[in-house]
């Protein structure tokens, strides 16, 4: 099992990744504790928290549950049909 987050990274393009934790080595509030929180300024000068984790920025990061290594979802629909399949 891992426990899933999306993360957007730094910079104009707003890219979106996923990040896992194997949930046999981290619970959801360790995995989650790995996202360093910092303070930054942008360039008009308003200042701002972005997260870190292994040398990468991101804007902010999302929690998406727990799921099996064979489930983990690679888009949104996917995602989408996991949850919905689960609910049922």
């Amino acid at each position: 099992m891992k426990h899933l987050f999306r993360a957007t990274k730094m910079g104009w393009k707003e890219e979106k990744e996923g990040v896992w934790f194997d949930s046999d080595v981290y619970s959801k509030e360790e995995a989650q504790a790995e996202f360093k929180p910092y303070k930054g300024t942008t360039e008009r000068g308003y200042p701002y928290t972005g997260y870190e984790y292994d040398g990468q920025k991101y804007h902010d990061v999302t929690y998406l549950g727990e799921f099996a290594d064979n489930e983990l979802p690679k888009s949104n629909d996917e995602l989408w049909e996991i949850n919905t399949r689960q609910k049922r």
